[in-house]
């Protein structure tokens, strides 16, 4: 890794921690395992840091003349830049790579697969080209595919490509024509037309270099904000409702799930008066992936409401014990 970028990772990461005047800045980098060689730091060569990481991730370093010329990161308390500060953290994991004396005192989980293709995506997105690739579905089955890509997202060691299928093109002329109630089922049925792809599944990827840009209102339902509101997981699943959701964990696993939330509308409200148990509201999709979650933390969570779900709960972990006794598979079938 390029040695600037290490100082803003190590700079940003020290002044979250605490306030420094530029003379202990300066100390500290000579030292830092990230900075192996001890290279000096200049004042002029610390501002232009400072103004890299400023124009680069948006993040200020300021100096409180009122407190010894120290300097600290000011944080805007309305913006919340999840991807700078992601960006962040993979960078200080890469950096690693550059101190082989950790080899044996790190360890990482694998890295996503196919992430080769991750520059050319995300040029696609930027200038609105297609993709052409061969893709292979869960089942096998093999397909050329032609998407408008929108988004990507990074999701339990995988790389998606969220976006359209091409049939789109044929929707817009026919919508072009019609108005009214025509062109509102047309922009329906586009959505119908929205994939979610992993990386890995994805082969001879080509960029085709034609600007295809997405409708106005495909624009608005595709952005990760909007698409993935009140989901869980990777999968939006418009088939299912969001519900109001009550779970009650028991002790310690309701540590753990205040400690990493199940969702972001997860809220406490109620606890036993022994502390065996608390309980929780979540207003979710109750998609595969959200039950997939629920069944990870076994016996320590159960659904109470609504009751329908708790009820396809008990029927997961019925074929589940069926399954477990007869080796034969059921996916929930009479």
């Amino acid at each position: 890794m390029d040695n600037r970028v290490k100082f803003y990772c190590w700079l940003i990461a020290r002044l979250e921690q605490r306030h420094l005047t530029f003379e202990e800045i300066a100390n500290e980098w000579r030292d830092a395992n990230a900075n192996p060689f001890g290279e000096e730091l200049q004042l002029r060569t610390f501002h232009r840091y400072r103004a890299a990481i400023l124009s680069q991730f948006g993040i200020n370093v300021e100096c409180d003349k009122s407190d010894g010329y120290r300097y600290y990161i000011k944080r805007d308390p309305v913006e919340d830049d999840e991807v700078t500060e992601w960006l962040l953290s993979s960078m200080r994991l890469s950096s690693l790579g550059d101190m082989l004396k950790y080899h044996n005192k790190v360890m990482l989980d694998t890295p996503p697969y196919n992430t080769e293709y991750l520059d050319d995506i995300l040029a696609a997105i930027d200038k609105q080209y297609l993709l052409k690739f061969k893709y292979v579905s869960a089942f096998g089955a093999e397909s050329d595919m032609v998407i408008q890509p929108a988004f990507v997202r990074y999701f339990k060691q995988r790389w998606y490509v969220i976006g359209v299928k091409s049939e789109e093109r044929r929707v817009k002329k026919q919508s072009s024509a019609a108005e009214g109630k025509a062109n509102s089922n047309a922009v329906t049925d586009v959505k119908k037309l929205v994939r979610c792809l992993p990386f890995d599944r994805i082969s001879f990827l080509k960029v085709i270099c034609e600007k295809h840009p997405l409708s106005k209102e495909m624009k608005k339902f595709l952005t990760p904000e909007k698409y993935y509101e009140y989901c869980y997981g990777i999968y939006r699943m418009e088939d299912v409702p969001v519900e109001n959701i009550r779970i009650r964990a028991f002790y310690p696993e309701y540590n753990l799930i205040e400690e990493v939330p199940l969702h972001e509308s997860q809220q406490k409200v109620k606890e036993s008066k022994d502390g065996m148990y608390r309980e929780y509201t979540l207003t979710i999709r109750p998609s595969r992936d959200f039950l997939q979650e629920l069944l990870w933390h076994g016996r320590n969570i159960v659904v109470l409401k609504p009751e329908c779900l708790r009820q396809e709960m008990i029927g997961i972990l019925k074929d589940m014990m069926e399954s477990y006794e007869d080796g034969e598979c059921r996916n929930g079938e009479e």
